[in-house]
């Protein structure tokens, strides 16, 4: 079995407001609130453990809410290595309204910067959990921490290669393009995402520009269309070949927030298995994900059943 370590750089206490719709520059009753340790690697190991496999998430925590993140942790079962640092762990608040689809608006706070040391000590505690174990991937998901430089980011992704850790990355702007020239096995940035980090605007071209700098392959999130999965093709990076593709027949409707994070998680816990089998199942789990009120969270019911609505296209 694929042990994932799932890296959260930059977590936060994640707070969900329920309300009946979202109107700006009104007072708004709240129907419900959830609050719950979370981050994009936070809520990949629990997927991953909701699929069946071995996680342990890796988080800096500091401040008046590292406690209540932690005990969270803990209450829920989810394995975790903390490391202490000197800021304080951010929140981020998310307001879905039952109206528009429950699309959902969300305030990000930015998190705490960390120093040399406590980088190092986020690094050594990733490393150690990859430990001895056969088959580990290890996760970097979400923002950095502000003024996290090119250099950590290569130093983080290469000391996890070295360990004998598959790197995959799923983080925004400048942190994409560092993972690939550190030669990440897989980068996973969204449409937009990947138009931004390379600023090539057109979506092949950009994931040439990434398989070029060194990742081995990119998988494009781009909503209901589903992912494409790509690697370097015969004439190398700057002509990406695809490899797979998967979608949901249909559409499913909710709450969208750790969709992404799913994926990511369904694509981490089976390696191995060809492009078409990855992919859908990354597909299904980001869907069954939408169906949850609160990011980090899928029923494998509902993985299995909508599997069986997964549109795939075979590796080329």
């Amino acid at each position: 079995m694929t042990r994932v370590v799932a890296l959260t750089p930059n977590p936060a206490w994640d707070v969900t407001y329920r309300v009946d719709r979202l109107l700006p520059g009104e007072s708004l009753r709240v129907r419900s609130v959830v609050a719950r340790a979370g981050g994009k690697g936070v809520n990949v190991a629990r997927v991953v453990r909701a699929l069946g496999s071995a996680s342990v998430a890796v988080c800096p925590l500091g401040g008046p809410l590292a406690g209540p993140f932690a005990d969270d942790l803990d209450a829920d079962g989810q394995p975790a290595a903390v490391v202490p640092v000197a800021g304080a762990v951010r929140q981020s608040v998310a307001v879905v309204p039952a109206e528009d689809g429950g699309h959902p608006t969300v305030l990000n706070e930015p998190g705490p910067a960390l120093d040399d040391a406590e980088w190092a000590a986020l690094v050594a505690a990733c490393v150690a959990q990859v430990g001895t174990a056969a088959a580990v991937v290890a996760t970097v998901s979400g923002s950095l921490p502000p003024g996290t430089t090119r250099e950590r980011v290569v130093g983080l992704v290469g000391a996890l290669r070295a360990a004998g850790a598959r790197v995959h990355v799923d983080v925004s702007g400048p942190g994409l393009v560092w993972a690939a020239e550190a030669g990440a096995d897989l980068v996973k940035p969204n449409r937009s995402e990947l138009v931004e980090a390379t600023g090539v605007d057109d979506p092949a071209r950009a994931v040439g520009e990434l398989l070029r700098r060194g990742a081995r392959a990119v998988v494009v999130t781009d909503g209901e269309r589903g992912l494409t999965a790509y690697e370097a093709g015969p004439d190398g990076p700057a002509s990406p070949a695809v490899v797979g593709r998967a979608r949901l027949a249909a559409p499913v409707a909710g709450n969208p927030t750790g969709a992404g994070d799913a994926a990511m998680a369904a694509l981490a816990v089976d390696p191995d298995q060809p492009w078409a089998h990855r992919l859908a199942l990354a597909a299904a789990t980001s869907a069954a994900a939408v169906l949850q009120p609160v990011a980090g969270a899928v029923d494998r019911a509902d993985v299995d059943r909508l599997l069986t609505h997964v549109v795939t296209e075979p590796e080329s």
